[in-house]
């Protein structure tokens, strides 16, 4: 169990000297104390540093995940599904909407190509083995492609094959099915990283670009439920690009955090309010929310966390 060190430090407040319940952080050296009087109770604001906020992107629906390939990360399954890479980290063309594609492709490209010679090979076929015209060329792709369960090359397949690699095929299948988000998730946001002391993480090429610190394409940003449930609604009104752009925009705002939490950029929100007696201040009430990442939200939320306890203090001294 984790336990938050309360260590006095005191503050003037009109000459007066409070002592508050918490050691501030130090980044009140430079952030002025919120201070309010009502009632004849004063409340003091402040920041405190908190090292126990959960990591966001796990501790927050609206988020996302990130993957990193770094060897100790212990993610590179999940990343390379995303990217719909193999464990080899190349494109998996194994995937059956890759061979899909590239079956359909090859298919368009003997008929427009090799239109004689097909014509032959469903003929042969007919008188052959009295297969259709369907089963035919079912019979050459299974052929070409290695698929069918004994292996006898036909005439076509090899005289194809001289100008045509399945190889090939399969990897212009993948590239185009990762374009139309068929393959990997389709809303994946690729991620820069910085490190040199620290970690910080950006979208690629929009953070800082150093030859040595900066590994490129470390990472990526995916949606969680939430999100991609609000990304296909997009997609389904705007498209897959406009999609991806707002997959950009979320992949931004959620790196906001999740380097504020790296830098220890976490604070908690302390209130004491103080009854003035004689040359004192007697502390009554206090109050402390924990786990503000990043400081700008710790500080927009000081003042009306300060008004709150001040209020609820003076309606219980009534």
């Amino acid at each position: 169990m984790n336990f938050r060190t309360r260590k006095v430090s005191e503050i003037d407040v009109d000459g007066l000297t409070a002592e508050l319940s918490f050691e501030p952080s130090c980044v009140m050296s430079y952030v002025e104390h919120k201070i309010e009087k009502q009632g004849g109770l004063i409340a003091v604001g402040y920041l405190v540093d908190d090292h126990d906020v959960e990591n966001p992107l796990d501790d927050c629906d609206g988020m996302g995940h990130i993957y990193s390939s770094h060897r100790h990360s212990g993610q590179h399954a999940r990343m390379q599904a995303a990217l719909g890479l193999d464990s080899d980290w190349q494109r998996d063309l194994s995937l059956r909407v890759v061979e899909r594609e590239a079956e359909s492709a090859l298919k368009e490209l003997v008929r427009s190509r090799f239109q004689v010679d097909l014509v032959a090979f469903i003929l042969e076929c007919a008188n052959k083995s009295g297969l259709s015209r369907d089963q035919a060329l079912e019979y050459f792709v299974g052929d070409f492609t290695g698929q069918l369960p004994y292996h006898r090359e036909s005439w076509l397949a090899e005289k194809v094959r001289e100008h045509i690699a399945w190889e090939s095929l399969l990897d212009k299948a993948w590239q185009l099915a990762r374009l139309s988000g068929q393959v990997g998730e389709p809303y994946t946001v690729m991620l820069d990283c910085y490190e040199h002391g620290g970690q910080v993480w950006s979208v690629t090429g929009l953070g800082q670009q150093c030859l040595f610190d900066t590994a490129r394409g470390a990472g990526v940003w995916v949606p969680d439920q939430c999100l991609r449930d609000e990304l296909d609604s997009i997609k389904e009104k705007g498209g897959l690009d406009a999609a991806r752009t707002k997959a950009v925009e979320f992949a931004r705002q959620a790196l906001e955090s999740y380097n504020a939490w790296l830098a220890g950029d976490c604070y908690g929100v302390a209130v004491d309010v103080f009854s003035a007696e004689g040359n004192c201040l007697k502390l009554i009430d206090e109050s402390a929310v924990w786990g503000h990442v990043g400081r700008k939200w710790a500080e927009e939320s000081l003042s009306e966390e300060v008004r709150a306890v001040l209020g609820n203090a003076v309606l219980k001294a009534a």
